[in-house]
């Protein structure tokens, strides 16, 4: 996958259940989710703008920004990138971001990325459940 990786999506990609905002969207995250976790070797670009799994999301503008709050998405990206200690536009592996996901996660942290998520809120995100995934992943780190 030599593709662009929004950078909160580490933490949405672990945990992902085939649930999401419209079966339109939810068949583009299956299916980008299943090539993450059976190709966790191929690099990506991590970015703070619309990945793969944006493609089909109903919030994306026309304008390539979220409908909620056009800077939000990016800022938690861009939040997320210094707090993993990564590079914004480098490339990396799945695997490699889930190990250092498994890493330098935190419950607070957790909290500031996830805290007033949909997911989260809707107890489809646990902390508990999270670290699980991202620990199994980088159990071969």
């Amino acid at each position: 996958m030599s593709e662009k990786f929004r950078a909160h999506h580490i933490l949405c990609t672990s945990l992902y259940e085939g649930k999401g905002y419209s079966s339109e969207f939810c068949v583009n995250m299956s299916a980008v989710v299943n090539s993450l976790r059976s190709h966790s070797e191929e690099a990506f670009q991590i970015v703070a703008e619309p990945d793969l799994i944006c493609a089909n999301c109903p919030n994306q503008t026309k304008e390539n920004t979220c409908a909620q709050n056009a800077n939000r998405v990016a800022d938690k990206d861009r939040r997320v990138i210094e707090r993993f200690g990564l590079k914004e536009n480098g490339t990396y592996t799945y695997r490699e971001l889930c190990c250092l996901a498994d890493e330098k996660l935190t419950y607070e942290i957790y909290l500031e990325f996830c805290g007033t998520c949909p997911w989260r809120e809707s107890g489809l995100c646990k902390y508990e459940d999270l670290k699980k995934n991202l620990s199994a992943i980088a159990s071969s780190c």
